[in-house]
């Protein structure tokens, strides 16, 4: 659709000038989330005046997709179009219908793990300005919800679907390209000291998962943690192949976010035993968020996108 340079925005990240910016919070704080709100209107003006009706906004787990989608709605909304967000994680079959992996549990890494024949249902609904009913799962109970949400397309209504598998072909074949803009969101950059790895992207995007899943998912760290290398391994074979055919890529880091996550993430990653098999790699992130400021979480706004690993903010997940 676009054709456009795919970059996107980097920043500073090194441990020791970020503890030097907490120190004056309300500043480091407003001026990440500004950087990340202009690379969202930047991605909303282009797609507006194409005046695309689908945006398929893929990524790997923990890079904040759901929040990335409603602020590109909200963006789109303040250029004058009609929106709805649509999260592909509700059509997960659940855990009874899914493929197994390796060790015969539910693989909900595998694009095969979505009903991708309702998904299609409902993205042809969208193009030819239908109804669709749209599922919900319930992620502490591992299946779909009884509730539903009806939805009418209009025409002139863009819809940002959003989920790891958006932009994978068996979910894109068929579908007009001409109207579809195609985004792929990611922590994008670790956080260093010199030369020296204080926390990887893939880190950062960890101790967001260990966060939220605890808190509203019912996964306890431990947990968490054995499946984490399967969920890498998903990302590898599902989503990353699939990241340059996209039109935009926006860096969802927020280089503030260890200072607020250590708080919550380093109680929970303390309770992994050492005969752990992964207790190397709780004890190496554990490190890295040590040496960090800590910051209070009320500082962070309600329309953060760190708020969809926290808790406390003014979106649905």
């Amino acid at each position: 659709m676009m054709n456009c340079l795919n970059t996107y925005r980097r920043y500073a990240c090194d441990v020791n000038r970020i503890n030097t910016l907490a120190k004056s919070p309300e500043i480091l704080i407003k001026s990440a989330e500004l950087s990340f709100a202009e690379e969202i209107g930047f991605i909303a003006e282009k797609i507006a005046e194409n005046n695309g009706c689908i945006v398929l906004l893929s990524g790997p787990s923990g890079s904040g997709k759901t929040t990335t989608a409603q602020k590109l709605c909200e963006a789109l909304e303040r250029l004058g179009k009609i929106t709805v967000a649509i999260s592909l994680d509700n059509f997960y079959l659940g855990a009874d219908y899914v493929p197994r992996d390796c060790n015969n549990n539910p693989d909900f890494e595998s694009v095969y793990a979505l009903d991708i024949h309702y998904i299609k249902k409902c993205l042809r609904a969208i193009l030819e300005y239908r109804t669709c009913v749209l599922p919900k799962y319930n992620f502490a109970e591992s299946r779909r919800s009884d509730k539903t949400a009806e939805v009418k397309f209009q025409p002139g209504m863009i819809a940002v679907v959003e989920g790891m598998h958006a932009l994978n072909p068996l979910i894109t074949a068929g579908l007009p390209m001409e109207n579809v803009a195609k985004i792929y969101a990611s922590v994008k950059q670790g956080i260093k000291n010199g030369e020296e790895t204080i926390l990887s992207n893939r880190d950062i995007r960890f101790i967001r998962r260990v966060v939220r899943d605890h808190e509203f998912r019912n996964v306890p760290p431990e947990h968490m943690l054995g499946m984490w290398e399967s969920v890498c391994d998903g990302e590898q074979k599902y989503i990353r192949p699939y990241r340059y055919q996209s039109d935009f890529t926006v860096n969802t880091i927020h280089i503030y976010e260890p200072c607020v996550m250590s708080a919550s993430a380093i109680p929970l990653l303390e309770q992994i035993p050492k005969n752990h098999e992964k207790y190397d790699f709780a004890s190496n992130i554990l490190k890295g968020l040590r040496r960090f400021e800590g910051l209070p979480s009320e500082l962070i706004p309600k329309d953060s996108l760190i708020r969809e690993f926290i808790g406390g903010g003014c979106y649905s997940y």
